[in-house]
């Protein structure tokens, strides 16, 4: 019998034996080498679909850019399609506010979304003081401040304020062009103010597609107000964009120009309230669509139509781009007509307003193109917009642009420009407008 030292020598030898031959390679074998570490590969960043990702319903449906012109983007409008912008359908949390929102939006608090599907800030004690303050700012200073007639002081003052009361986007609006005013006026606190502009400016704009999607007669005058109010905020954003290289004012353009729609669904609910401060002003839109086609005031700007020179008969033309223009011209050659006049009639200053909503939306398309004759008869316009030129929200804009269209349209196309360039040497020329009953 084995003794037990020699059972246990045998049984370690053994286990020795059978690792070394578990380490080493059979004969003829390579030797594996240890594998290299790859280090992983970099993920591509994910794309958003930048044309669509905050455009409205419909061109996030087909896939097209969308210019995100509010009331109505340019395809909807031009496909006549109902335009509706997407919002957010969940409540953000304050952590989400703090790292992703900006400071206008926060200016009020915590957003949420109402029935109506608008976001909105939160009821809060800070919000309700602040719309106070500003609704008090636009009774008090920025109403009275609009002077160009009685019907607008009327207008855009008690009857704005009244209907404040009763609809949001009416109220939304206020807030916003109250701040913007106090931005304006303010020299410490503009930056603040202009915050509170652009959230309210927001939040109108989500009201008033509301309005829009759904109108009827009891909320007609809101919409024309709150479209107002909006057109207001464009032209005062034309007094500080910058004009080198020059490109046309597009987003003001073609928002003033889709307004014309909202106000062309309102004259259906007021053509038999004409009695009322909207039912007048529809009166007065119809009135100058009416003369569209009709040359009767624009004598003074028929050489604008000429086509004799090279640079003229190298132009894109066909019977239809004579009638765009024609109609253009018959927008403005009222306001031609009386510009240097002693004793103006009454109305220059809403047909001034009236101008870019009229024109069709062939003549945008020009105007996007960058046509010289069709910049150079927006010349004419904007230098005739030195007429109001004492409104905060205009000041030297008409100036401004009409100088960087002629600064940017080629030197054979100046011959066009000889009246226009006259009123800028000197725009006390213009006639001057004080408030009339």
């Amino acid at each position: 019998m084995f003794s037990l030292e020699a059972v246990l020598l045998w049984g370690y030898c053994h286990l020795r034996i059978m690792s070394l031959l578990t380490t080493l390679p059979f004969v003829g074998e390579r030797e594996e080498q240890p594998q290299e570490k790859q280090p992983p590969r970099k993920k591509h960043a994910k794309l958003f679909h930048r044309k669509t990702r905050t455009g409205c319903k419909r061109c996030r449906v087909r896939r097209v850019k969308c210019d995100e012109t509010r009331p109505i983007c340019n395809n909807c409008t031009r496909l006549d399609l109902d335009c509706d912008y997407a919002h957010s359908s969940a409540k953000r949390k304050g952590n989400e506010n703090n790292s992703a929102q900006s400071p206008a939006s926060l200016s009020c608090g915590e957003c949420v979304i109402n029935s109506d599907g608008v976001v909105q800030p939160q009821e809060t004690t800070a919000r309700r003081k602040l719309e106070l303050e500003l609704l008090y700012h636009y009774s008090t200073e920025v109403g009275p401040a609009h002077n160009a007639d009685k019907f607008s002081q009327k207008f855009l003052g008690p009857f704005t304020c009244q209907a404040a009361l009763q609809s949001d986007a009416v109220l939304y609006a206020v807030c916003m062009v109250a701040a913007l005013h106090k931005a304006h006026i303010s020299v410490n606190g503009s930056s603040r103010y202009m915050d509170h502009c652009l959230t309210y400016a927001n939040l109108a704009l989500q009201s008033h597609h509301q309005q829009v999607a759904n109108l009827d007669p009891d909320n007609v005058d809101f919409s024309c107000l709150t479209s107002s109010l909006l057109r207001l905020y464009k032209y005062y954003q034309l007094q500080n964009r910058p004009l080198e290289p020059y490109a046309p004012p597009m987003e003001w353009l073609r928002m003033c120009n889709t307004s014309n729609i909202v106000f062309r669904k309102a004259w259906g609910f007021l053509e038999d309230k004409q009695e009322t401060v909207s039912g007048r002003l529809m009166l007065e839109i119809s009135q100058n669509l009416e003369e569209q086609g009709r040359m009767e005031h624009s004598n003074e700007l028929m050489h604008l139509l000429r086509r004799q020179e090279p640079h003229e008969l190298e132009e894109q033309w066909d019977d239809e781009v004579l009638k765009v223009y024609k109609r253009t011209l018959s927008c403005l050659g009222w306001l031609w007509k009386h510009r240097f006049d002693s004793d103006p009639p009454y109305g220059v200053s809403r047909r001034l307003f009236l101008f870019p909503m009229l024109v069709d939306t062939q003549f945008v398309a020009f105007i996007e193109e960058q046509r010289p004759r069709a910049l150079i008869i927006l010349a004419h316009y904007f230098a005739l917009l030195a007429i109001i030129r004492q409104l905060w929200f205009v000041g030297d804009a008409g100036l401004r642009e009409a100088n960087a269209i002629a600064a940017a349209v080629p030197p054979a196309w100046l011959g066009m420009l000889i009246q226009p360039l006259e009123i800028l040497k000197d725009p006390s020329l213009l006639c001057n407008i004080q408030p009339k009953a």
